[in-house]
């Protein structure tokens, strides 16, 4: 099993050699929030700040995983329709720091409509929900200390097993 150090040194070089590529070799992807204020969860009880950074930090995972997971020439827009974060917020738990409560009827969902395209034409599309329902057993997730965790590697999953053909593709398999 690698170390952590060698993981993250494996994240650093494939992160590198990402941004190194020309902008053409990278998949274009668009993200957009569409009336988050209607959204089941995303921080909206804790104010616009608390918000704002929840949607910008899934805006950068959507966009790193669509750089990692699709080929060349591919481009997706991909509108996040709904949200509804892993845990729920705890009032009483707030003073302690410790604001959201991770348990197993708590799991992270999201709804959104994805559309990919290759030279300009579309070649897949759809609206899916995604659900996290084992997010506490995910070993990745849970040793991780983002705030997004539990969402990004649901995020993962989704794009790891919805466009596993172009992976293949990307790969040269």
């Amino acid at each position: 099993m690698p170390s952590r150090k060698s993981r993250l040194t494996s994240a650093a070089l494939a992160l590198g050699a990402v941004l190194m590529l020309p902008p053409a070799a990278q998949a274009a992807t668009t993200v957009t929030f569409v009336a988050p204020q209607n959204y089941r969860d995303g921080n909206l009880a804790w104010g616009p700040v608390d918000q704002r950074l929840t949607l910008e930090g899934l805006e950068r995972i959507i966009r790193s995983l669509a750089a990692r997971r699709l080929p060349p020439g591919y481009e997706i827009d991909v509108a996040v329709l709904d949200l509804d974060l892993a845990g729920k917020i705890d009032p009483l738990r707030a003073r302690s720091g410790e604001l959201r409560v991770m348990r197993q009827d708590t799991w992270p969902s999201m709804t959104l409509r994805y559309s990919l395209r290759r030279s300009g034409r579309v070649v897949a599309r759809g609206e899916e929900t995604l659900r996290a329902m084992n997010y506490l057993t995910d070993p990745v997730a849970v040793r991780s200390t983002d705030a997004l965790r539990f969402e990004k590697a649901m995020l993962d999953s989704w794009f790891r097993t919805r466009f596993a053909a172009l992976e293949a593709k990307r790969s040269g398999s």
